[in-house]
């Protein structure tokens, strides 16, 4: 148990959240190979905003759990305790941090037993070995009110790097997101030495785009890791962009959209 997994909780007990809402789909939890919670159309699941400009992020109904994960299991590969109790600001427990061991796997959540929560799990996705929204693997939580754009576009488009030119375009591909800047994605011949870019093991998920692979690039001798990012099977939403390039914009890192850095 982390102290700030403690902190945060503690937080929610006192300061509340920023909003929730009804989450509209179905979630099972996966951990230790055994499914150890599913929500249903009587109890599901909450989507709760920690904070104004944070990610959503599910809590689940306690009475999800499945039958085998209680402090008193059957189960003898299930282990279900209590680590610490969170209070608030009355004195009194407001939540308590429980450690779950199924088999060799190990997760910690949150299950609130009093306030505007009482009745739910606040459950880290990561520490589980896999996580379904009605039935489909899962790896990410779209906001609900955030959406996609994507429109190809017709601009001189040039990209420097320790002021050498490594990317030219006259054509991109632009999406833009919710609250986000702009971002181009060039084609990958855009790039002016192929013999510059090395694939990474770097991968990361986003729910609105897919999974995006990387490129590093070296310039003068000077290799920027991870520095180009791409989607090689992006969302039906993001496909405009599929196996299309774009770079950090970062310290170095030069975007010139008709002569002008953005």
């Amino acid at each position: 148990m982390s102290s700030t997994h403690v902190a945060e909780v503690s937080n929610i007990v006192n300061n509340g959240t920023f909003r929730s809402e009804v989450g509209r789909k179905q979630l099972t939890l996966a951990l230790g190979g055994l499914y150890i919670a599913s929500t249903t159309v009587t109890a599901k699941p909450s989507l709760v905003w920690e904070t104004e400009t944070g990610y959503p992020r599910y809590y689940i109904p306690a009475k999800t759990l499945h039958k085998d994960i209680k402090t008193d299991s059957p189960n003898e590969s299930v282990s279900l305790a209590p680590v610490k109790t969170v209070k608030g600001k009355d004195g009194q427990p407001h939540a308590i941090i429980e450690s779950l061991t199924v088999g060799s796997k190990k997760t910690t959540w949150a299950r609130f037993v009093d306030g505007p929560l009482k009745g739910y799990i606040r459950f880290d996705r990561s520490e589980l070995d896999a996580w379904f929204e009605n039935g489909a693997l899962a790896k990410a939580i779209k906001n609900p009110y955030k959406r996609i754009d994507t429109h190809a576009v017709t601009h001189d488009i040039v990209i420097k790097v320790n002021g050498e030119i490594v990317a030219q375009s006259k054509v991109a591909v632009i999406l833009n997101e919710t609250r986000a800047k702009g971002v181009y994605y060039l084609p990958a011949t855009s790039i002016l030495d192929w013999g510059s870019v090395e694939k990474s093991d770097l991968k990361s998920a986003c729910p609105y785009k897919g999974e995006a692979w990387y490129f590093s690039l070296t310039v003068k001798g000077k290799k920027y890791e991870n520095l180009i990012w791409y989607y090689p099977y992006p969302t039906h939403e993001s496909s405009a962009i599929e196996g299309l390039f774009s770079f950090y914009n970062k310290e170095g890192v030069d975007i010139l959209i008709d002569g002008v850095k953005v």
